[in-house]
């Protein structure tokens, strides 16, 4: 972001929730419940074998913030806190306990890689743990980030819990970004919730000289920040910016190509994805992309920080004909202006068909 300021200013005070205390705490209890069942369903059958376990748990953290705005539940404080407070519990409680645990090995992995330096992409590390050779698929400062002593899962667990923080003004990403799931996925190690706390930074709460240094940061950690941070760019027409981002990350690699650059080519760049890229773990396939449970927080996280932002930029008054001509295709005489309703994503769709013939 840069000298640009926060992506999302601070909204408006929530309205009092609709509902007594008592119905408002029965649904909440149903919505646990609800996320509960995903988590047993995934996690403690043999679906978490296959390939759809991954989308089905991204799907229930879905339908778990559909059914607390359709309740509006997010308006009422004590149900975010209730919400954000049990996952926090039940990720503490995975980690002391193993339960729901040992879903990656990238808990004690990560920071072995500190190890490798400094020729990070040409060399490999075996695990005494499990008796594994990996190589290092990051970005440089991921390994460095990190507490000589301490469990790596707390560190990622404290990511999860700083980027629910950072997002407490903005209700859906909260709840979607504090849902049971998510911070049981933190409390597994894995070290995506680091990135995502400097992406939340430089998006959402920091501006100026500051957002450019947690930009520069996240820019060194996880290729997926990367893609974020640039696609943001590209589509808001910021081309400096893209350019920017994209040379600090060239600039984060090049002292390592000149180590190995065959290594940062098959590890940093293509992932392991090419045939010849052997001694670590990456992306060889579609059903392999689809199945890493971690690589669907990172959608959560654009949900997270952007449905408010497109709510509210395609309910306000620049959008008023798109919103006109969504209705009439849904047979209605008037849009519907709430924000949380589906019929939103149609209001693109009816802008290209507004600027094509007829």
């Amino acid at each position: 972001m840069g000298s640009s300021g926060p992506l999302d200013p601070p909204p408006a005070e929530y309205p009092d929730p609709p509902g007594s205390p008592r119905e408002r705490a029965a649904k909440t209890a149903l919505l646990l419940g609800i996320a509960i069942a995903f988590l047993v369903l995934c996690l403690q059958t043999p679906l978490l074998a296959t390939p759809v376990a991954s989308p089905l748990l991204f799907v229930g953290v879905l339908v778990e913030a559909s059914l607390a705005f359709r309740w509006s539940l997010h308006r009422d404080r004590y149900f975010v806190a209730a919400w954000v407070g049990f996952a926090l519990a039940l990720a503490v409680a995975s980690i002391l306990t193993g339960y729901l645990n040992g879903l990656t090995d990238e808990g004690y992995a990560t920071p072995e890689f500190a190890r490798l330096y400094p020729n990070l992409y040409g060399t490999t590390l075996t695990l005494s743990q499990n008796h594994v050779t990996y190589a290092y698929i990051y970005l440089p400062l991921l390994p460095l980030l990190q507490i000589p002593g301490l469990d790596y899962r707390w560190i990622t667990l404290a990511s999860w819990a700083a980027t629910v923080y950072l997002l407490r003004s903005n209700r859906f990403g909260a709840v979607v970004l504090g849902a049971p799931w998510v911070a049981v996925l933190a409390a597994n190690g894995f070290n995506d919730f680091v990135p995502m706390v400097f992406v939340t930074l430089t998006l959402v709460t920091l501006s100026g000289r500051w957002a450019r240094l947690t930009e520069v940061v996240a820019l060194g950690l996880k290729q997926f920040a990367n893609g974020i941070l640039v696609v943001y760019y590209l589509l808001t027409r910021r081309w400096w910016e893209a350019a920017f981002a994209a040379a600090v990350t060239a600039a984060f690699l090049i002292p390592f190509a000149f180590l190995d650059a065959s290594g940062v080519v098959c590890h940093a760049l293509l992932l392991n994805a090419a045939p010849d890229c052997a001694g670590g773990f990456g992306v060889t396939s579609l059903t392999d992309l689809v199945s890493h449970l971690n690589y669907w927080a990172w959608p959560l996280l654009v949900l997270a920080i952007f449905a408010p932002r497109y709510a509210r930029l395609v309910a306000g008054p620049s959008y008023a004909p798109e919103r006109a001509r969504v209705a009439r295709w849904l047979g209605r005489s008037e849009y519907p202006i709430a924000g949380r309703s589906w019929s939103l994503l149609l209001v693109p769709l009816a802008r290209i068909a507004r600027r094509g013939p007829g």
